[in-house]
């Protein structure tokens, strides 16, 4: 079943076919996540929320649009949202992450674990902006485009943060190499 059909049973109602939609994206969406917020439950719990908000709100849904990018926007603002949260309660978001994995289900776990914890350690050095474009750029193959339409941005905007970023980590790369 295509994804319009899949928008559409649900929309008549079919509750159900939604799981096919969770299917699809949740390791997509919960890699995306986990990236931005650095913590696995927290990025599990915006991925569920994310799900949720999208069904509860398929029909506001602009089928001109892509139904992923939708997605991913919802899964966006509300990691922004646990950020926003999370800094006025501690002020500490530098520090989340250091101790997370970022683990892909498909590779061999023990050394993932490890090239985990290097590119979430790497990530935590960006802005948010950066950490979302070149998480979105690496991660999921976006194009400038689609980051834009995630973040709600100009493009061009999108490729300072995709800049800032790659001359950010290529800085922190090459500092380590000396070391």
């Amino acid at each position: 079943m295509d994804e319009s059909e899949t928008i559409s049973r649900c929309l008549a109602g079919d509750g159900e076919v939604f799981e096919l939609i969770v299917n699809r994206y949740q390791t997509q969406l919960l890699h995306l996540t986990w990236s931005i917020l650095g913590d696995k439950d927290e990025a599990k719990d915006a991925t569920q929320e994310a799900f949720i908000r999208s069904f509860l709100r398929l029909k506001t849904f602009d089928r001109k649009r892509s139904f992923k990018t939708w997605l991913f926007t919802i899964a966006y603002n509300r990691c922004m949202d646990k950020l926003r949260e999370k800094k006025s309660r501690a002020r500490v978001f530098e520090k989340i992450g250091k101790e997370q994995s970022f683990i892909r289900l498909q590779e061999n776990p023990e050394k993932k674990v490890e090239e985990s914890e290097q590119y979430i350690s790497l990530l935590n050095k960006l802005n948010e902006k950066e950490r979302m474009a070149i998480s979105l750029k690496v991660i999921e193959g976006y194009s400038a485009r689609e980051i834009s339409n995630v973040l709600d941005c100009k493009e061009s905007t999108v490729r300072v943060y995709l800049f800032n970023a790659k001359r950010k980590l290529k800085k922190i790369l090459e500092k380590n190499k000396r070391v």
